[in-house]
């Protein structure tokens, strides 16, 4: 599910009551296999093997190193993505408990930042978009991209009046027409980079951090602002997303903004450096 380290390297491995939960261990049964899994910088990532199957088992990691999430969000969202077999099942999960959760093992690639430069590749995640993005909207609140940033700011220690001032007031703009009455609303996956997509058989996507009910057309802005080589294939991903990324130019630019400038205060607010928007991008994205 994500590039595993030496088992040498499980030297502060899950507590014992996380391993407990898991599906062939909750009679103290000794685990098969226990990898901490690489690639986000957010959870602590275990895969852990029993007599009962392979799972995967996540732990929260510190507050400072998660800005912006939100977990009963997450686990309505990932729970619809699972049903329609886009995501892990989950087998358990617990938020008020060191956000424990428990989902199924999958065996796969995880994607690189060359799949991003891979027309092909592209199209295929543009098709996995467009089957998430049928499937019917939770009733939760819908995403608002100032309110997120506003949060965001709130966090980020020594601050400057004023210089935020641009950026969020494009944000509030961008929020007021994701709250149109005609916009579309849809479960949107909203961290695509590439430690949260597995090739398998078919295109799985992982760690559900920070989906949100909103516009589809938010995750093909993901993409093209976390990775600025899959540019020149716009058009292709939006099209096997279900849009017409030149009619959509607008909209597709101003939602593509929106996400590298909550990259740049995702990072601020966990205390790293980071060049805004227009100054230096490609921005690292969101990591999980």
């Amino acid at each position: 599910m994500a590039a595993a380290i030496p088992a040498a390297g499980v030297l502060n491995g899950p507590p014992a009551w996380a391993l407990a939960r898991v599906p062939g261990l909750e009679q103290g049964a000794a685990a098969q296999r226990v990898e901490r899994l690489g690639g986000g910088t957010v959870n602590d990532v275990y895969r852990i093997d029993s007599a009962a199957g392979r799972f995967v088992l996540r732990l929260d990691g510190a507050a400072w190193r998660r800005p912006g999430v939100d977990r009963e969000r997450e686990l309505v969202l990932h729970r619809a993505a699972a049903a329609a077999g886009l995501a892990p099942a989950l087998v358990a999960a617990a938020p008020e408990t060191q956000g424990l959760l428990i989902m199924q093992y999958l065996e796969g690639r995880i994607w690189g930042s060359s799949d991003y430069d891979d027309v092909q590749a592209l199209r295929r995640l543009g098709e996995c978009l467009y089957a998430l993005h049928r499937l019917p909207a939770p009733a939760i609140d819908a995403f608002d991209p100032w309110q997120v940033a506003q949060a965001y700011v709130g966090q980020i220690a020594g601050a400057r009046a004023g210089a935020f001032d641009e950026p969020l007031r494009r944000l509030q703009a961008l929020g007021s027409e994701l709250r149109a009455a005609d916009a579309p609303r849809c479960v949107v996956h909203g961290d695509l980079w590439q430690g949260n997509v597995l090739q398998a058989a078919q295109l799985w996507l992982l760690d559900w951090e920070y989906a949100q009910v909103s516009d589809p057309l938010m995750d093909v802005a993901c993409v093209l602002a976390y990775y600025p080589g899959a540019e020149r294939h716009r058009a292709e991903l939006a099209a096997a997303a279900g849009f017409d990324a030149h009619a959509l130019e607008r909209r597709l630019s101003a939602r593509v903004y929106a996400y590298r400038v909550l990259a740049w205060l995702w990072h601020l607010a966990r205390g790293e450096q980071a060049e805004p928007p227009g100054t230096g991008f490609p921005m690292a994205r969101p990591a999980n």
